[in-house]
């Protein structure tokens, strides 16, 4: 029987606590053998013959009591690898660190293959007293022989032991082959006083009370807006014979002719008649924002229709013009969505309709009086590339150009069509 030192549990024949894994045990059948101790209990042997005689048994001989007993000895002791006394609950524990670990250290080759050697000789000589206790017994087969466990090589591991980092920093310098090291202090660190531990209390009422501010930010754009006011509209033509432009005193414009509406071919749709005529007659009494809606009702129902949506898109750039005429700013900042709003209305119509000029002209003026010369330019000089005597677009066309700064082309451009009213009073203008 063996007792573990480390949590007191009893096992038989293992090399390790099965609990704990210790391999610090005590036989305690060995210290049971210590001649100190008594063997026998006094009287034991009477008491044994005197129930004998009261039963009527024969008295068992001392020889074979010290057989039997040796023999249980034997039975105590097996090595079977089953059962009572068994080799199924052996632990070997192998840590070299914690519960169960040897005090002195992980064993090595020379220390294992010494304690084999001295075991050896311990088994030698039990021997014949085995030999001698198991013949007036039934035999029993040999025991097996244990093979020592082979010896494990440990390999001492050693703490590696790391360079301490100097808070200076080196700085590697080569030159020639020669390497040198620099140290360079750190430069220190200055803490604001309102950070310190010892800082004084800030004045909350002196932060506070600081007066506000007011910033005013103006928003110049990039191009010049050429704003119009077209008053006198037909149902087919849209005319201003008394309009003023909007224009910056350090800069000169030219007045454009008045944008044109289409004639909407409604295709059989009887049920739009009533709408169609409402839009022309908002147009009529420069109601932009009523013609807007009856035009983007139709817009609605007749998708794709080029006519119907360069009315559309001449409503909004109507509007637009009288919301950034007004002398109320918000109204004048919503004037940009206006127009974009326009623009986007008069390029649709001119993807459905591409070689409609009246769209041309129109998209190009809002483009020029939304700011955008320099596209407006562009789309001008296609129209004009297919219509060379356009006095609408001949007279776009040098608007554009005074626009992005070119007086003298402009110029040029309207001196050779001389008799229209309009063209003649844009000369007059940069003469």
């Amino acid at each position: 029987m063996l007792e573990c030192t480390i949590c007191g549990l009893l096992s038989l024949n293992s090399r390790s606590c099965p609990a704990c894994g210790s391999q610090n045990l005590i036989d305690l059948a060995s210290e049971d053998n210590d001649p100190s101790m008594p063997t026998e209990v006094p009287g034991l042997d009477d008491a044994v013959s005197s129930l004998y005689d009261l039963e009527g048994i024969d008295s068992i001989d001392s020889d074979e009591a010290s057989d039997t007993i040796t023999v249980t000895k034997q039975s105590i002791n097996s090595s079977l690898p089953f059962g009572f006394s068994g080799q199924s609950n052996v632990h070997l524990s192998r840590l070299p660190f914690g519960i169960g670990s040897q005090a002195e250290g992980v064993p090595f080759d020379s220390d294992e293959e010494g304690l084999i050697e001295e075991k050896q000789p311990q088994i030698k000589d039990s021997m014949p007293a085995i030999k001698q206790a198991i013949k007036p017994v039934v035999e029993t087969p040999p025991a097996p022989v244990q093979e020592s466990p082979k010896p494990l090589t440990m390999v001492r591991v050693e703490p590696l032991t790391e360079p301490i980092i100097e808070p200076a920093a080196e700085v590697l310098v080569i030159d020639s082959g020669i390497h040198s090291v620099e140290e360079t202090m750190p430069e220190p660190i200055s803490i604001p006083d309102e950070w310190r531990i010892t800082a004084i209390e800030p004045n909350l009422d002196e932060i506070y009370s600081t007066p506000e501010t007011v910033v005013e930010v103006v928003h110049h754009t990039e191009d010049d807006v050429l704003v119009y006011n077209h008053k006198e509209i037909d149902n087919t033509v849209v005319r201003n014979n008394d309009s003023q432009m909007v224009e910056n005193t350090s800069l000169l414009s030219l007045e454009l002719h008045p944008a044109k509406a289409l004639n909407v071919d409604l295709r059989g749709n009887t049920d739009l008649v009533s709408e169609l005529e409402k839009g022309y007659f908002a147009i009529a009494n420069n109601s932009w924002a009523e013609a807007a809606i009856s035009f983007q009702k139709l817009a609605s129902r007749m998708p794709g229709d080029s006519a119907v949506f360069n009315n559309y898109g001449l409503s909004l750039l109507q509007r637009a013009i009288e919301m950034a005429k007004d002398v109320d700013d918000s109204m004048q900042m919503m004037a940009s969505s206006q127009f974009e709003s326009a623009i986007l209305a008069l390029r649709e119509a001119a993807k459905s309709d591409p070689d409609e000029s009246t769209i041309l002209l129109n998209l190009s003026h809002a483009l020029l009086v939304s700011g955008r010369a320099e596209k407006a330019l562009k789309i001008i000089e296609v129209h004009n590339s297919r219509n060379p005597s356009s006095l609408e677009g001949v007279n776009l066309e040098a608007a554009a150009l005074v626009s992005i700064g070119q007086s003298t082309n402009a110029k040029n451009k309207l001196s050779s069509h001389k008799g229209d009213t309009i063209i003649d009073e844009n000369l007059s203008r940069l003469l």
